[in-house]
């Protein structure tokens, strides 16, 4: 198993090996943990974990739930909710009871209303902000109101959170956690399990974090049973599911911006034709904040961007005439074109070269009516650069 070794600091020429802390000891407990995450937000990798999570905001600790209080409580600007519970580690026991509790805080909270959810918040964060919004907008001034209140509303009748158990030192095999969350339906969640050692340096008042991510759930969602006039169960696919099981919660959201900008066919479309580019050809959607579902494709030198589909349906470009060999970027931008009747503009830096028409980008909707044409493109491409990257 892969792991993390004792950091080493290097002053000068001479090298400091930092010394483990435990947490258990002095004031490095669970109460420091729990300061450490609400006062410093940046510590926690939620942009690495669910991307449309990210920009995370510390809204309370130890709010009161039906389960009892939950250690952490976050917030961004789409009113995504990001539940957090710290423990330091003993045994194997303990890790599971820690599990269930974080899921009986999520199904607590998923019963509450907007007005309900924004109560119990402002009671535990004992500060004179009147409302959640008040909150959020002193950082992102920007914000609408009425949509950050309904897209909160949303993703808790939903029950969509982002559930984060975190500790010192956590090990849990993968598959039986997996099981284990199976008997918890009701709630579309992703869990991610993060460990942060803690090292102090011997010669310093000085610490060091090193926070990383162990375990990370696809969306485990909700399944529903159904009784036939015949007797027999099925189970039936949740309402208004428009992607498979198995993504996450990131992706899952990005299909929902698109279907509301573009249509539901346009989404599902997108979607089959992003599976279909995985099986033959390795492409990796990587959602960015809920905003764009980027195309790329890693290699042994770098990783290449082919599209990236912005949630109102526009597809931009990211360098991919500067990250390949420049000849082989732009040929593939200008057989691009004509599939959408559009043209290659290198107006900008080449960084932003792309396909536009009359100086606009072109709706997803078109490179999908060229969708075989696109995908063979696109292994054209990776064939010339694996033959250049292999010299």
């Amino acid at each position: 198993m892969k792991q993390h070794t004792t950091p080493v600091v290097v002053q000068g020429n001479q090298a400091i090996r930092l010394q483990k802390v435990l947490l258990r000891e002095n004031i490095y407990n669970e109460n420091w943990i729990q300061d450490l995450c609400f006062n410093n937000p940046t510590l926690v990798p939620v942009d690495e974990i669910e991307p449309s999570f990210g920009g995370i905001i510390p809204i309370c600790k130890e709010l009161n739930t039906a389960s009892g209080p939950c250690d952490l409580l976050y917030l961004n600007e789409q009113g995504f909710i990001t539940i957090g519970e710290c423990k330091l580690w003993r045994n194997p026991e303990a890790r599971r009871k820690v599990v269930g509790q974080i899921l009986d805080y999520a199904k607590d909270i998923a019963k509450w209303d907007y007005q309900k959810f924004q109560a119990e918040c402002l009671k535990a964060r004992k500060g004179e902000e009147t409302s959640l919004f008040d909150i959020l907008k002193e950082q992102i001034p920007e914000l609408e109101e009425d949509e950050f209140i309904d897209r909160v509303q949303s993703n808790l009748s939903r029950g969509r959170f982002l559930l984060l158990i975190i500790g010192d030192g956590i090990r849990e095999n993968m598959e039986d956690l997996v099981e284990y969350l199976q008997g918890h339906g009701g709630l579309n969640f992703s869990l991610s399990l993060i460990e942060i050692p803690v090292f102090k340096n011997p010669n310093a008042d000085q610490v060091l974090l090193t926070p990383r991510i162990l375990v990370k759930t696809k969306e485990i969602e909700r399944t529903v049973i159904r009784l036939t006039e015949q007797g027999a169960v099925e189970e039936v696919q949740p309402e208004g599911r428009t992607t498979p099981k198995g993504q996450t919660l990131s992706e899952k959201d990005f299909y929902e911006r698109l279907d509301k900008a573009r249509g539901h066919e346009i989404a599902k479309n997108l979607e089959s034709f992003i599976r279909v580019l995985k099986e033959t050809s390795g492409m990796l959607a990587v959602v960015g904040r809920g905003k764009r579902l980027s195309l790329n494709i890693k290699s042994s030198n770098d990783a290449y961007n082919f599209a990236s589909i912005q949630e109102d349906g526009e597809v931009w470009f990211y360098g991919i005439a500067t990250k390949t060999d420049r000849e082989i970027g732009v040929e593939y931008l200008k057989s691009l074109a004509p599939l959408v009747n559009g043209q290659f503009d290198n107006t900008y830096k080449p960084w932003n070269w792309c396909v536009k028409r009359n100086g606009k980008y072109i709706m997803i909707d078109e490179y999908l009516k060229s969708s075989e044409e696109w995908k063979v493109l696109i292994e054209n491409t990776l064939e010339k650069i694996q033959q250049f990257e292999d010299g």
